[in-house]
């Protein structure tokens, strides 16, 4: 990825690729149709989904830009560990490389980004097929 595409332009495409391959997760994970729910708290779930779509986004964008903050909604110990080379996506979309980046963003450094993860938004409703 050329770094004359400023760096939040390459962050947002990375992450575009990288929801690509987290739905496809989310998606498996339904069709195998053993979810793993485990309740956080009152009508609050998560699923395998939850946790192998946070662990394929946090470690593919931690891969490609190691300064960032990433937060995921799922943090839990046990979602920590290795992910399969497959899940990880290394890749960006070609379409946003391509986007025009406003001047103001031009100078963001990875130290200055934070990113937040809900890997599967909707989960209560996942669950219920």
């Amino acid at each position: 990825m050329s770094t004359a595409v400023p760096l939040i332009v390459r962050v947002l495409a990375s992450s575009v690729s990288v929801a690509g391959k987290a739905g496809k997760i989310v998606r498996d994970v339904m069709s195998k149709g053993e979810l793993g729910i485990v309740e956080k708290g009152k009508d609050d779930y998560q699923t395998e989904a939850d946790r192998s779509a946070q662990r394929c986004i946090i470690a593919s964008l931690s891969a490609q830009y190691p300064k960032v903050n990433i937060i995921g909604e799922e943090d839990n110990p046990d979602n920590e560990g290795d992910i399969s080379s497959e899940w990880l996506a290394v890749d960006a979309d070609k379409e946003i490389l391509s986007i025009e980046c406003p001047s103001f963003l031009k100078g963001v450094k990875e130290e200055d980004i934070v990113i937040w993860v809900d890997p599967l938004d909707g989960t209560s409703e996942y669950t219920q097929g």
